[in-house]
Formats: C-alpha cells, structure tokens, sequence
C-alpha cells in the first residue's frame, strides 16, 4: 500500500471518515451528507483503490479498506503519544 496520498485524495478519504456517503450519478460520483454533496472525479477513486486506501465493497461500492483503516489508526495513536510527551 503507498501511503502517501496527494491533499485531494486525503479530503476524500476525510469525508468518507466523517460520514459522507458516496454515491454515483450517471458516470458522476459525489459524496452526500445531508443536503450537502461534493462532486469527486473517476480517476481520483481509481488512485485510492490503487493505493490501497478504498476497495470495492460486493455491491459495487466504495469504502475505506481495513488496511487503510488500521494504518490511520496508528498513526493517530502516534500522534497523540507525542502531544503527551514532555
């Protein structure tokens, strides 16, 4: 899994964490939360899932794989050990 992801790629990763759903229109994506919806480009996703941050679920959506899902955790854990240093 590449873990570096462009600040595009990391905001659709932050809606999808923050409980945006994505859903597709015709051959356009957007995420949706409420009334509030947010177009995303094909090719976006297509990097996610080949960089391992999103995977393609049964049904024919997207959402944050397991992997990814761990290795935000542990970073966050690390980050929080440092704030408690001093």
């Amino acid at each position: 899994m590449k873990l570096k992801l462009t600040p595009t790629q990391n905001l659709c990763v932050g809606f999808l964490e923050t409980g945006f759903e994505l859903i597709q229109v015709d051959d356009q994506y957007f995420f949706v939360k409420g009334k509030r919806r947010q177009k995303v480009l094909p090719k976006t996703l297509e990097a996610l899932v080949s960089r391992g941050a999103l995977q393609h679920t049964g049904d024919g959506n997207y959402e944050l794989s397991d992997e990814f899902k761990q290795h935000r955790q542990e970073m966050c854990s690390l980050v929080e050990s440092k704030h408690t240093r001093h």
